[in-house]
């Protein structure tokens, strides 16, 4: 039989960001783009560059760009501020998160996946370290 070579590859982010879902979405665009779907997985290994804390990124916003006359730059500014709520937003919404789990435990808040009765999450919460206690 043959085997096939192995699924690799890198994608970037073009600005700074500690959102999960802008991640969440690049790594899924990469994995749609490398993974043979007739081909099982048995291993994914996720890699993050250049990764700096939260506090000492400033709102960047690009002040060189390569302006033409195609370019509504009207809207490209106001789509790139919604962005940056929606961003701002979602960063709220994992402070108040890790607010919650702090104050009232790991298991404060689940996925509904999490509540299926296969899931293990509620009890590796509940170890130490994710191991039995």
């Amino acid at each position: 039989r043959q085997i096939p070579k192995h699924g690799h590859g890198t994608i970037n982010i073009d600005h700074k960001t500690s959102s999960t879902k802008i991640i969440t979405d690049r790594i899924m665009e990469l994995y749609d783009k490398i993974v043979d779907y007739r081909l099982f997985v048995r291993r994914v290994n996720i890699c993050a560059n250049k990764v700096v804390s939260e506090d000492t990124v400033e709102d960047e916003i690009p002040t060189i760009q390569q302006i033409d006359l195609f370019t509504d730059y009207d809207s490209l500014n106001n789509k790139i501020k919604e962005e940056r709520k929606k961003e701002i937003k979602e960063r709220e919404l994992q402070h108040a998160m890790l607010d919650i789990k702090k104050k009232f435990g790991k298991n404060a808040i689940l996925k509904g996946m999490n509540l299926e009765e296969a899931a293990t999450t509620i009890q590796r919460n509940q170890g130490v370290g994710g191991h039995r206690g």
